[in-house]
């Protein structure tokens, strides 16, 4: 017992929620490593695993390259501001090469044949230019002598634009020491002198090319100024660095990010770990409550698997797609700008970590629905109906109902396919001979598409007007006309067993009515029979107990015995013709005589002969008749009908109690609305009480044969009217509608 409770308490909802919960968290902690493994990635190569100082990164390396490079530019390139601003380190090369750049200027016919003079303000003729090339050439000309010396100072200016932001990021960096020595020893620029420099641990020494080396960066460094001066430049690093620059940031930052690596990957890997284990957790006890429990399908079951599997790839596909856009977005707000002119972890702007909080929820929808996608596999795997429910095996479920004889016969399909295949053939046939030129093929092949076609359409024709006699048949039998019988010969072959089983309903239902008929006649005539042979030694007795009536009996027992028998037999004597009445009134048999009856005087003339039983039973009658109603009725039956009411409501009523009787009409109704309090709780539903032999009091403690409600209904219905009754608690309200006599009426 403490074993299959402790099986059943890993199947709760509560643990399986604990554990979902979880697996989002895991997820949601290997994306914030990865988030943070791509911010350190996207300013360190991955070598930093590896690498065991700074100084040995391609950050480090690539930042004193780039100082090297501004050292020699500033320095022996440009040499001063003042020199920059004299236009003496434009090179005629560099200028003319940049002009013609700029201005989409290619090298031809007309530069070879001419050549710019040294002022740059025209242009000196080597040759000859062609006549059709002279436009061409007067364009160059005057573009030369207008734009180019006018370029020539633009191109002054951001060179010293050029010199003074490499001079100041030089004096940005205090932690890069460099000297520029001549040939022969003389100082030509430096923050630094040589003995300080050679005295540093980590420095490097370039004569042309490298001539030592403690760094270990980039020992195939060249420069051609560097080259062309014959200097000798000493640059150093510090070790260790001081604060104030760049270098000192990402120092610190290279130790930090060694320090956080591991953490991440420990962090990364126990979140994989527990992802995986909470996903293995979930599928074992997916649908179910206890372990080999009852499998419990959800909404998403009902979804078919292969429809399913393609919904789950369409999302991913979309969500791939918004994550490669996303990602882009990253990308380029991360490394769309120098690398090297900023640090790691101050580089991201807030759309960036919009882009982040975006991706992550991308991850955690697409998670979410890879989950639910797999518990609902693990689900229906365990109710054995993976395949089962797919739209492929619905499919094919369907095709083979075909064959099964439950619904049109199988060989209808290749019927329909088969037109579908000899059409597409002769219109393929009827297209090559077309494209041909073969007319008369052509005209072939349409005759025998328009025959088939005809012969199909005659064919689909006829199957329709055997269905349409199939629901007409239905139809006529919904109706109630039993004889109408459908002709199977003229039905078509495709819709026979449809049509065989129609008839079949028809014919089962014909021969239940009759049944249904026959037996009530049967119980009618059995009625009317025993009802007679009962009569007459009835009337026999009655006569008798009548002449001893008559007697004067000294026995005052027996007195009192003959007027029970006498009693006894009356109430009997009435029960056979009220058995006789129903019986008759059921079956249609009574004579109905129509005429003219005032509703009013009736009513009125059966409370008038009934007045002492309704006072000895201490009812109040409240009658409500504010016109004359007249009706087109039977009188004599509608005298029996308001009697068996009227007695009805004497035997059933509350004691001391009112009953409500209301005469009106409508434009073509009158109404009779009997309302009285039952004694008792009436518990019989409203419509069992119109049948025969059923009563309000279940305990029969009053007297009643439990008819006067069915007579009272089958006479409402032979003289064309309608009879309800309502009940609401221990109110009772009978209903007799009965059609108004008209003039029509006494001329028919």
């Amino acid at each position: 017992m403490d074993i299959k409770l402790k099986n059943s308490r890993w199947y709760s909802a509560k643990i399986k929620g604990v554990v979902g919960i979880l697996f989002f968290f895991s997820l949601l902690t290997i994306y914030l490593t990865g988030v943070v493994f791509f911010h350190i990635s996207r300013h360190w190569d991955l070598e930093i695993i590896d690498t065991p100082t700074y100084y040995e990164t391609e950050l480090f390396n690539q930042r004193f390259y780039n100082l090297l490079d501004n050292v020699i530019e500033v320095n022996v390139h440009y040499k001063s501001e003042e020199n920059v601003a004299r236009g003496d380190s434009v090179t005629r090369e560099n200028l003319i090469s940049s002009f013609k750049n700029y201005y989409s200027i290619r090298d031809g016919i007309i530069t070879q044949s001419t050549q710019i003079n040294d002022t740059y303000d025209g242009l000196i003729i080597l040759g000859e230019i062609p006549p059709e090339l002279r436009d061409n050439f007067l364009e160059y000309k005057s573009l030369v002598e207008e734009r180019l010396p006018q370029y020539r100072k633009i191109y002054i200016q951001n060179q010293l634009a050029d010199f003074r932001a490499q001079e100041r990021e030089l004096e940005e960096y205090n932690n890069f020491l460099y000297c520029i020595e001549e040939p022969n020893g003389g100082k030509v620029a430096g923050n630094a002198s040589v003995d300080i420099i050679v005295n540093m641990d980590r420095t490097i020494v370039f004569e042309g090319s490298y001539s030592s080396n403690h760094l270990k960066v980039y020992l195939d460094y060249a420069n051609e100024y560097l080259d062309e001066s014959g200097y000798k430049l000493y640059a150093a690093i510090r070790d260790p660095l001081l604060p104030g620059d760049l270098f000192f940031q990402e120092g610190e930052e290279f130790k930090m990010v060694k320090e956080t690596l591991p953490i991440l990957f420990c962090l990364g890997g126990i979140a994989s770990i527990v992802a995986i284990c909470c996903l293995v957790y979930l599928v074992v006890v997916a649908g179910q409550s206890e372990r080999d429990g009852v499998v419990v399908l959800t909404g998403v079951d009902k979804i078919y698997n292969d429809i399913h599997f393609l919904m789950v790839a369409v999302a991913g596909i979309v969500s791939m797609a918004f994550a490669y856009v996303i990602s882009g977005r990253i990308y380029y707000r991360s490394f769309g700008a120098d690398i090297y002119q900023k640090t790691g972890f101050q580089s991201l702007d807030f759309g960036s970590y919009a882009f982040f909080i975006l991706l992550g929820v991308l991850l955690i929808t697409d998670a979410a629905i890879f989950l639910s996608f797999i518990l609902s596999m693990s689900r229906q795997v365990k109710k054995h109906q993976l395949f089962r429910n797919t739209f492929i095996a619905s499919m094919i479920r369907k095709i083979g109902s075909l064959f099964s004889g439950k619904t049109f016969q199988g060989w209808i399909v290749f019927i329909l396919l088969g037109y579908g295949a000899v059409n597409c053939i002769l219109v393929t046939f009827f297209l090559i001979a077309a494209y041909k030129g073969a007319g008369g093929a052509a005209f072939l092949f349409l005759t025998f598409i328009a025959g088939f076609n005809i012969v199909a359409v005659f064919l689909c024709v006829r199957s329709l007007n055997s269905l349409t006699a199939i629901m007409n048949s239905a139809k006529e039998t919904s109706r109630g006309n039993l004889g109408y019988s459908l002709d199977i010969t003229h039905i078509s072959p495709s819709f026979i067993n449809f049509a065989l089983d129609i008839e079949n309903i028809q014919n089962g239902l014909k021969k239940a009515v009759e049944e249904a008929v026959r037996g009530e006649r049967m119980k009618a005539e059995l009625i009317t029979n025993v009802s007679h042979d009962l009569k007459t030694p009835l009337t026999s007795i009655i006569t008798y107990v009548d002449l001893l009536t008559k007697e004067k009996l000294d026995n005052p027992t027996a007195a009192h015995y003959v007027g029970v028998l006498y009693e006894k037999s009356y109430r009997l004597k009435q029960l056979i013709e009220d058995l006789i009445e129903a019986s008759k009134a059921s079956s249609g048999n009574l004579t109905v005589t129509k005429g003219k009856v005032d509703l009013r005087q009736l009513v009125m003339q059966a409370i008038g002969e009934m007045e002492e039983k309704i006072e000895k039973a201490g009812l109040i009658i409240k009658l409500t008749c504010e016109e004359e109603t007249i009706i087109y009725a039977d009188g004599r039956h509608m005298w029996r009908i308001a009697e068996n009411l009227i007695s009805n409501v004497i035997k059933y009523s509350m004691p001391n109690s009112r009953v409500y009787i209301d005469i009106l009409h409508t434009q073509n109704i009158g109404l009779l609305i009997i309302k009285n309090i039952s004694e008792s709780p009436i518990e019989v539903n409203a419509a069992h009480l119109t049948e025969r032999f059923t009563r309000g009091d279940e305990s029969r403690t009053t007297e009643g044969s439990g008819l006067g409600l069915s007579i009272a209904k089958s006479l409402s219905e032979i003289q064309g009217g309608q009879f309800d009754i309502h009940i609401d608690g221990d109110l009772f309200k009978a209903i007799v509608r009965m059609p108004l006599w008209n003039e029509k009426d006494t001329e028919a």
